[in-house]
């Protein structure tokens, strides 16, 4: 009878367990993509709604400066205080050219650049964290091609075979790459990246440089044409979907810039609307968020609306045949005060 009555408990005491853990609201993570960091009162709110545990946070980027001829950091991440991070596990995002790949192949340049790579990310670490923050992984976000893949994945190779790992203080530290959709649905021809896991982007699938192109954040037709093979990826993965606006600015019918979250005021004082949907014309002469805009450029406005969103976040439920996780870019946007927080977050849990 006694034995019984342990099993029973036992029994109960999993089964609260499982229901717990199925309760608990799924982890929602974001992108922290300014180069300046900062996280308003309303955006911690939003982490603690999403249940998020890590926060994505670019620290650099490497692009190929010309003039030096060699490969340089550029945009390097600025903290207002040290480990102003709410707690969360940080996850170092490096943006790289590719550029790079295109003008650095040889074995030992790719090698030098790796190691350069992890001292700035340990400078970085010391300067803006307190020595306790643990970073479980480092992901490197590039849009390699057929022609850069080998130098690419030789970094990449680098990357994790390095003896400046032991640095970190963790016990191991996990590599991911983000993939973009065309290296999704040709993974014969563009290679799979040499890394623990992927970061697969549901966004920037249109033409930017096309003004007959509606929407280049988020164009559901054409990334429907790009699924039918996501469950076939050999890497784990987890998705990241857009939550952010741009103006693209053309002039004479080529594209000259990004106006990255521009605001209702910066488009009524600078632009008239034009007769077509999304598009205004330059009024006078102006600098708008690092772009020169002369009279007569042309800006499409871009967003996500919800119901865009909900279309992908399903079209990729079931196309992945696997669970998986969601990374929100970004947490900085200003998309994200025209959408309902509680209906994004139900909608990707």
């Amino acid at each position: 009878m006694k034995k019984i009555a342990v099993a029973t408990l036992c029994f109960l005491v999993l089964f609260c367990f499982q229901a717990c853990k199925e309760n608990e609201a799924k982890s929602v993570s974001f992108y922290h993509w300014k180069t300046k960091y900062s996280i308003s009162e309303n955006e911690k709110q939003l982490l603690k709604k999403a249940n998020s545990k890590k926060l994505y946070l670019r620290f650099f980027d490497l692009s190929y400066n010309q003039q030096e001829n060699q490969v340089l950091p550029t945009a390097t991440l600025q903290m207002p205080a040290k480990d102003s991070t709410l707690g969360l596990q940080i996850i170092p995002v490096i943006y790289i050219t590719n550029e790079v790949f295109e003008k650095t192949t040889k074995p030992s340049q790719l090698k030098y650049i790796a190691g350069q790579t992890l001292e700035k990310i340990l400078r970085l670490k010391s300067q803006h964290f307190n020595g306790n923050i643990i970073f479980p992984q480092i992901q490197i976000d590039c849009d390699w091609t057929v022609s850069t893949k080998e130098s690419y994945f030789t970094f990449l190779e680098e990357l994790q075979k390095s003896d400046l790992l032991s640095q970190f203080g963790e016990n191991s530290i996990k590599f991911s790459a983000t993939v973009r959709l065309h290296q999704v649905k040709f993974p014969e021809k563009t290679g799979v990246p040499p890394v623990d896991e992927a970061t697969i982007m549901f966004y920037n699938v249109g033409d930017l440089g096309s003004m007959e192109e509606t929407n280049s954040i988020l164009n559901i037709e054409k990334t429907s044409l790009y699924l039918s093979r996501l469950h076939e990826y050999p890497l784990p993965f987890n998705v990241a979907l857009p939550i952010f606006s741009w103006g693209v600015l053309y002039r004479e019918g080529q594209l000259v810039g990004i106006l990255s979250d521009i605001e209702e005021q910066q488009l009524t004082e600078n632009f008239t609307v034009s007769e077509s949907e999304n598009w205004f014309i330059a009024t006078d002469d102006a600098f708008i968020n690092g772009n020169f805009v002369y009279k007569g450029d042309k800006l499409r406005m871009e967003d996500v609306t919800f119901s865009e969103f909900k279309k992908l976040q399903k079209m990729i439920s079931e196309a992945a045949g696997r669970d998986y996780s969601v990374i929100l870019y970004h947490i900085n946007s200003s998309t994200l005060q025209n959408l309902n927080v509680n209906e994004l977050l139900e909608t990707v849990r």
